[in-house]
């Protein structure tokens, strides 16, 4: 039976970062492929637009196919089964969701999504195209204070054409709403130039 736990989150801000997107069926003439992080004037993976204001009064809907639970003594909300959050800024796709609220229960402590992670984001771009964003891993984790979203287990990042893939399971990213990108562990980089001159 599908469950439907509708949450007003005033202060959720975006699990995603702008700028992934899944793999394109035709492959792209890339320029060469690049190890570790990469920092651009031109932002290939989107990261600036975590700083996109958030709706006034925006919604943010969880459904689960299995259960959704909250502890009142903890402030923790759980969904189990076919995961899916929709906000006005993002889609996220999940296993498993656990949301820890703040003390207060006025915003968010903690988000913490499990098993195939998939988070998608569509923005404009300076030029008013739409590019979509797709980020994939094992296991997201959103911290509010910081503004970080932590991909782990075999985590990817594709905004537009340009991509990063972990080589390695153990591969952490760490993206920012302030635009900065950090790679720890083996990756592979692709950007490509598409500028005509």
């Amino acid at each position: 039976m599908k469950r439907l736990f509708s949450v007003i989150l005033f202060c959720f801000v975006p699990l995603a970062v702008p700028g992934w997107s899944a793999p394109p069926s035709e492959k792209p003439t890339m320029s060469p492929e690049l190890g570790g992080s990469s920092t651009e004037k031109k932002d290939p993976f989107g990261t600036k637009g975590l700083t996109k204001d958030r709706p006034k009064d925006a919604k943010t809907e969880i459904t689960s196919k299995k259960q959704a639970t909250f502890d009142n003594a903890s402030s923790i909300a759980e969904f189990e089964g076919s995961v899916v959050v929709k906000d006005p800024q993002f889609t996220l796709f999940c296993d498993q969701l656990r949301v820890t609220m703040s003390k207060d229960r006025k915003g968010l402590q903690l988000v913490e999504a499990f098993g195939n992670v998939i988070i998608v984001q569509e923005n404009t771009d300076d030029a008013g195209k739409k590019v979509k964003s797709t980020g994939r891993s094992g296991k997201a984790v959103y911290e509010p204070i910081s503004g970080d979203v932590t991909l782990t287990a075999w985590p990817s990042v594709q905004h537009d054409i340009n991509m990063q893939v972990a080589t390695e399971e153990s591969t952490v990213m760490i993206l920012n709403r302030g635009g900065k990108m950090t790679t720890k562990g083996g990756s592979r980089t692709v950007i490509v130039d598409n500028n005509q001159q």
